[in-house]
């Protein structure tokens, strides 16, 4: 049997791999297609592309987008857009700036808690990519302020934490609308870490084209209702293993998960009704 790996990170987000080495264990592992979700960025679409040429794995355009609804933040990932989009474009050059200025607004709590790391540090740290809150927590580890990566979310950098700082988001509504627009399909990222049934429903109703239900966070039991609710609904099947790449010691990660490719061939039918339709 194929399989496939939809939810992947790289170095131009807060993952630690290049696309290209991203798609040699991909080729290792065997997974036959994947998706480089990369937060607010396609900047990896060009390098995976054609590491996918080389190296005979399919590559999926794709990204994760950060929505709220009330007290929910919903990550959608948005795959088969067009990367060239103005709208991704816009969207992706606009938050570039927001997360820049959230990093400032970051390190300068930190310096007033007497920790004092430079912003050229953590944008050197980011390599080019778009800079989150895990290049600071690496940046932490590496100038001895905190013992690990996780340590540093849960002194400093984790929600109402002393340096936390929250992230400027769209109504789920407009992420939507940016990945439908670009012709991609939209899915909802690991629904059980924090959502509700409710949730996923109203999603639906805005647009929503399928669920990840398959998620290292996710229990057995977890993957087995998320499917149920995508067939009582008449929605989409995707599943990743969210993975980062090797930080402090961790697994690589990438097809951890045994994902079918046969819901890749479901998700393809839908996007060639969709563009038919139109």
């Amino acid at each position: 049997m194929d399989y496939i790996d939809l939810h992947i990170h790289s170095i131009h987000s807060d993952g630690t791999l290049a696309p290209e080495e991203i798609v040699q264990y991909a080729k290792e592992y065997q997974l036959k297609a994947i998706s480089i979700t990369d937060h607010d960025t396609v900047a990896n679409f060009q390098e995976a592309k054609q590491a996918g040429e080389k190296y005979n794995v399919e590559i999926i355009p794709g990204i994760e987008i950060s929505t709220k609804i009330d007290e929910y933040t919903i990550h959608l990932l948005g795959y088969y857009f067009d990367p060239e989009s103005r709208l991704i474009n816009e969207y992706v050059n606009d938050n570039r700036a927001i997360r820049e200025e959230r990093a400032k607004k970051i390190l300068r709590r930190l310096d007033a808690l007497g920790i004092k790391i430079s912003y050229e540090l953590v944008k050197l740290r980011a390599n080019g990519g778009v800079i989150g809150r895990p290049h600071i927590a690496d940046v932490l580890f590496e100038e001895s302020y905190v013992f690990s990566f996780r340590d540093a979310f849960e002194k400093y950098l984790g929600e109402n934490k002393p340096a936390y700082v929250s992230k400027s988001t769209l109504s789920p509504q407009k992420g939507m609308e940016i990945i439908h627009d670009a012709g991609g399909l939209v899915f909802v990222a690991h629904p059980g870490i924090d959502l509700t049934d409710d949730i996923i429903l109203q999603l639906k109703d805005l647009g929503l084209d399928g669920i990840e239900v398959y998620h290292p966070n996710h229990s057995q039991g977890d993957s087995e209702h998320f499917l149920k609710i995508a067939r009582h609904n008449n929605i989409l099947v995707s599943g990743g293993s969210d993975c980062h790449g090797p930080r402090n010691n961790t697994d690589v990660m990438i097809g951890i998960n045994k994902v079918p490719y046969h819901y890749l061939e479901k998700i393809k039918e839908k996007l060639n009704k969709t563009h038919a339709d139109k």
